[in-house]
Parts: C-alpha cells; structure tokens; sequence
C-alpha cells in the first residue's frame, strides 16, 4: 500500500515541557503528521516554518521576543492555507480572539488542556488538508537561505535549482509571466491567487513579498493590488513584464529586492536603475565601472550617475561598496566561508588587502567580526 503524504507540523512555544509534552503524547502518525521542528519563540519559530514549510502551526500566544499573534501574522501573509492553533492561558482570552481574527482555525486552553479537543482539530486539519489541493509548491527546504545569499551576489548554486524549477514545476514561467514585488500586501490580498494555479509567491521578512503570475492573469491582479491599496495605504508595489525563462525572472527578482532595500517606494524606481542594480549585484566578485554599467542599460554615463544618485541617494561607486561590504558581512555572520573566498565573492583576491579593507570600513578586522557575531547569536538563543 502506498504510504500516504505526511503532514507536517511545527510548535512553537516558549515552555520546553509543553513542546516535549505535545511531541511525545499526541499520536501524530494516527493523522499522518509529523512533527518537523519546534522553537521557543515566534522569532525562532518564523525560522523554522521558512525552513520547513508546515502545513499546521500549534503556537503559544505570549512568549518572549515575538507573540504567538505577530507570528501567526507572518504566517497568514506568507502562506494563508496554513492551519494555525493557538495554546491560551484563561488571561490570555483577548488575545486568542484577536488571533482568530486573523485566521488561526481555534485555541486550546493550557490551563484545562482536553485531548479530545486537539484530537478534533487535528482530524478536521487532515481531513481539509488531504482533500485541497495544493496550488502553491511549499518544498523549500534551505531554498529561502540559498535565495538570500544569491541575491546579494554570493555565487552558490542558486542557479542550479533555479534550471530544475524552470524544468518542472514553474515551467509555465518559460512563456510569458509578469513579476511583482509587494510590500504589506494584507493576508486577504492573496486569496485572489487561488483562481489561478499559473503563480509562485515567496515571502521574506514580514511584509515583503515576490508574486510571479501568468500573463493572462496580469490585469487583474493590477486591479486588485489597486482596489485593496483604497483599505491598506501601505500597500505598495512594482512590477515587471510580460518576462519569459529564467534568466528574466533572475534580473527583475534582483533588481526588485535591492531597490526596495533603500526602503523607498517601489513604485518610485524607474525599470533602468533596477537593471543598474542587478547588474552591479551580479558582478560585484568582478572590476566594473560606471561606463560599463552604462552600456549594459542603454544610457550615457553621465545620465545614469544622476539619476541613480538621485533615486537610490548614493552614488554608484558608493552603492557598489556598500554591497560589497553588506555581502561580506552576511558571509562571515551566516556562513563558514573563509576569508579568502569571502574576499574572491567581493572582487578582492588577496585576503590581506580583504582584512585591511573590511576594518577601515568597519573598524574591526573581519576574523573579530565573525567571532563577535557568533557571541551575539549565542546570548539570544
């Protein structure tokens, strides 16, 4: 008999015998789930769901460096079919009926725990999972880690896993598609997304979000992204298209993600200075000029130094620096990469000049930045 599709499953909370307790005591096979990971916090919890996906979330409601209620937020706005059930205290009861409000399926009281009341929920969770299908792929397991790192000019095998996709399961992106890149697009803003099964959503942080959509699906998404920005005036967005393959949807995703870093408007950023910063993401391991990113877009150099000034606020040559020291920094916080190769990835072969270079920007020598950033990481855990 064919084993059937696991469910999985992710608890979060800030009390380790609650976690163990759910672990050990709940018969998850009996619903086909398993439980992928747990975490002490919605901080380290949002890790985990990126990095696993869950189709259900069991989470406290208070906890320590981020509430159960802003991490069910992330997970609506990030992945709104996901089944959340929320653990309350007696004092805690406003909080879980805010929590319903923005989408958990229901809560159980710790204080009178009943095992035939989560025994319901998990039944009814499996029953609705198995019988939907799923229109978005979820398997992006070290995909969202991957991503970052490519998109700040890390040569990994992003690529790689991008030609698989575009192979298999986003092989409709190798005819027309248009690509947006929302910021603070409401957990009902995406439901319009389950008329069509031509779309790839992928979400970073809390508010930022990459919507790739068939061509014909186009216009009224641009309708709709319009009528819901009358309620939510934060909502903000660019686009790019009709894109077709790839090598597109590579430049518009790093053009969209470093613009939006100066944290202006996106709309504000006309489609040349995008193109301006892909190129310098992708080439920041390379000698470039001014001129050469100049030809790359079309426009004189003068031109385009104006410009680029203007809407990103620094000049080339010191938008270039920064991302070469942004890229080192994140190497030597989130990776084992050595100096060596960290300088290679920025444009500077030898790891001498690297060292001398990131303390004249830093003040610190990058061998003691990395060992001061893993102190960091430890104290908050």
């Amino acid at each position: 008999m064919m084993k059937m599709a696991t469910i999985k499953v992710l608890i979060v909370d800030d009390d380790t015998i609650v976690r163990r307790g759910l672990r050990a005591t709940v018969d998850w096979e009996k619903f086909g789930m398993t439980v992928v990971a747990d975490a002490p916090n919605g901080k380290r919890g949002w890790e985990e769901f990126l990095n696993h996906q869950p189709d259900i979330v069991i989470t406290d409601i208070v906890m320590p460096e981020e509430d159960g209620l802003e991490f069910s937020r992330k997970i609506k706005a990030h992945a709104p079919k996901t089944k959340i059930l929320l653990l309350s205290c007696h004092k805690d009861f406003e909080y879980a009926q805010e929590g319903l409000k923005l989408g958990a399926s229901g809560y159980l009281l710790k204080t009178v725990f009943d095992d035939q009341e989560l025994n319901h929920f998990l039944t009814t969770f499996q029953k609705e999972i198995l019988e939907t299908p799923k229109k978005v792929d979820t398997d992006f397991s070290g995909f969202q880690e991957c991503f970052l790192l490519w998109l700040s000019g890390y040569k990994n095998d992003f690529e790689q896993q991008l030609d698989e996709l575009f192979s298999d399961k986003w092989k409709w992106m190798n005819d027309p598609y248009f690509a947006y890149f929302v910021q603070n697009m409401p957990p009902s803003g995406q439901e319009i997304f389950y008329q069509s099964t031509k779309f790839v959503a992928l979400t970073f942080g809390t508010n930022l979000t990459y919507f790739f959509i068939d061509e014909s699906f186009h216009h009224e998404f641009l309708a709709h992204l319009t009528e819901t920005r009358v309620a939510h005036p934060d909502l903000n967005w660019i686009h790019a298209g009709p894109l077709s393959g790839k090598e597109e949807w590579m430049k518009s995703v790093r053009g969209f993600h470093h613009a939006q870093r100066k944290e202006g408007l996106l709309h504000h950023y006309p489609m040349v200075i995008l193109q301006a910063v892909e190129y310098i993401v992708r080439n920041l391991s390379n000698p470039m000029t001014v001129s050469d990113i100049a030809e790359e877009v079309g426009m004189s150099r003068s031109h385009l130094s104006t410009l680029f000034k203007k809407k990103m606020g620094d000049s080339i040559h010191s938008f270039i620096e920064k991302k070469r020291l942004q890229l080192s920094k994140q190497l030597l916080k989130g990776s084992s990469v050595n100096i060596q190769e960290i300088g290679e990835q920025i444009g500077i072969q030898d790891a001498k000049y690297f060292s001398k270079w990131f303390k004249r920007c830093t003040g610190f020598p990058p061998s003691y930045y990395r060992i001061q950033q893993k102190d960091d990481e430890q104290l908050t855990k």
